[in-house]
């Protein structure tokens, strides 16, 4: 942990601009999870860090990082600038965090147009970045005068040992200055304009649209029961290259009972992604219609006339996989003595063209 003794130190150290000595320790910053809004004005990413190279929490006073400037630049169109931000840091891992507009320093010399900003975090006491996959440390907001395209970029500098670059500072003050690998032109994701999520009948309808794409290549549906533990429902492919409006849909053919949550990961062709809101959908699965429930051999339909109205059936078990389909002449007795125990969802297809589902207890 940071001796906060020490804190002011290493603030005095970069006020007087000394300069990065070593590159022995380093921190990965990278820019994930974009999001544009539909009016493509405002852009809203998590800042992850990762311990780099020979990152070595044993020596506070030579890896524990205290103060990070992650100097930036994102590509707008000329005449566009940053008309305001926003960021909430994750008080777990630092104590304090802003973005300004207004960084040092000359943005890339590519002939683009670009707007400069600059992330200020700050740690006292909070913990250490984790192994691994590092940390989420908090979500920047930027807001544009005008329109962006999803095609444009944006990036941090990474130090190199100049003025100008992104660094971050520990406890030393003989060693103020250090190295950050930081994310480099990363493209705007797609630019979602809506997501949706409905019942009808015995089904989830999930409908979303894009107003711009670049370089994107498909969509995953996820689905969770908790909002923590997600799985992957469906992969729609996408349009990829597209300055129009785009349409997507598909549905959850098996919902599970109660609160279904629904997000999507939208996925880039060079892997880079960012998750949609979430959205959630509530299902009374009835247990009544079929009988015996519980069950352990042949499940019945309650009357004859509920039989006849049937065209297919389908069961799906707690996973969501289909473990039984009807013949083209669905039988009025289903043998279920093959399937394990456990609690099922038994989805009937009517000659009406309505679907319903019903949970089904299975025991041994």
């Amino acid at each position: 942990m940071i001796r906060t003794s020490k804190k002011w130190i290493a603030l005095f150290s970069i006020l007087l601009g000394l300069q990065y000595l070593s590159n022995a320790q380093t921190i990965q910053i990278a820019y994930e999870n974009g999001v544009l809004n539909a009016s493509k004005t405002s852009y809203t990413f998590d800042v992850r860090a990762i311990r780099g190279l020979n990152y070595d929490v044993a020596n506070p006073d030579s890896s524990n990082w205290q103060f990070m400037n992650l100097r930036s630049d994102v590509q707008v169109p000329p005449g566009v600038t940053i008309q305001s931000t926003n960021y909430t840091f994750n008080p777990a891992y630092s104590s304090g965090g802003a973005i300004s507009n207004n960084t040092p320093g000359s943005p890339p010399n590519d002939g683009g147009s670009w707007a400069e900003f600059s992330i200020n975090l700050t740690r006292t006491m909070q913990a250490e970045i984790p192994e691994g996959a590092g940390v989420v440390l908090g979500t920047g907001t930027l807001n544009f005068s005008g329109p962006v395209m999803s095609s444009n970029k944006i990036t941090i500098r990474p130090y190199d040992g100049t003025t100008f670059k992104a660094f971050w500072t520990n406890l030393e003050p003989i060693n103020a200055r250090k190295r950050i690998d930081g994310t480099a032109n990363l493209a705007l994701p797609v630019s979602l304009i809506d997501f949706s999520a409905t019942r009808e009948g015995s089904l989830a309808t999930l409908s979303w649209s894009t107003s711009e794409e670049s370089n994107s290549d498909y969509f995953e549906v996820q689905r969770s029961g908790d909002g923590k533990t997600w799985e992957k429902l469906k992969i729609v492919t996408a349009k990829g290259e597209s300055s129009v409006e785009v349409q997507y849909s598909t549905v959850d053919e098996s919902p599970m009972n109660g609160n279904n949550l629904y997000r999507l990961k939208m996925v880039d062709k060079d892997g880079t992604f960012a998750l949609s809101k979430i959205k959630s959908v509530e299902f009374n699965l009835k247990t009544g219609y079929l009988y015996p429930n519980p069950v352990s051999d042949k499940l019945n339909f309650r009357s004859i006339e509920d039989w006849n109205s049937i065209a297919s059936i389908k069961i799906y078990n707690a996973l969501g996989v289909e473990v039984y389909t009807s013949p083209s002449v669905p039988e009025k007795e289903v043998n279920v003595k093959n399937l394990l125990a456990g609690t099922y969802v038994v989805k009937l297809s009517r000659k009406s063209g309505k679907y319903s589902s019903y949970k089904v207890i299975i025991t041994r």
